[in-house]
């Protein structure tokens, strides 16, 4: 069974298709890319920690609004 609490957001970092070498990160909510920049970063780590700054947020708010 799913957690009730459980959010439903996922982060996806992958490499940059147009700039090799840097990576790109989205937020994915219930299976669909919700993308919130083009901004591309220099490591995987980077990109991660970005996405994860973003999630917070996004987690925030969905539980303000009780999900």
């Amino acid at each position: 069974m799913a957690d009730r609490n459980a959010h439903p957001y996922s982060i996806d970092v992958r490499p940059c298709w147009r700039l090799p070498g840097r990576f790109v990160c989205s937020i994915v909510e219930k299976g669909e890319p919700r993308r919130y920049g083009a901004q591309s970063y220099a490591t995987f780590d980077e990109a991660r920690r970005a996405a994860q700054a973003r999630l917070r947020q996004l987690v925030f708010e969905w539980q303000l609004v009780g999900s």
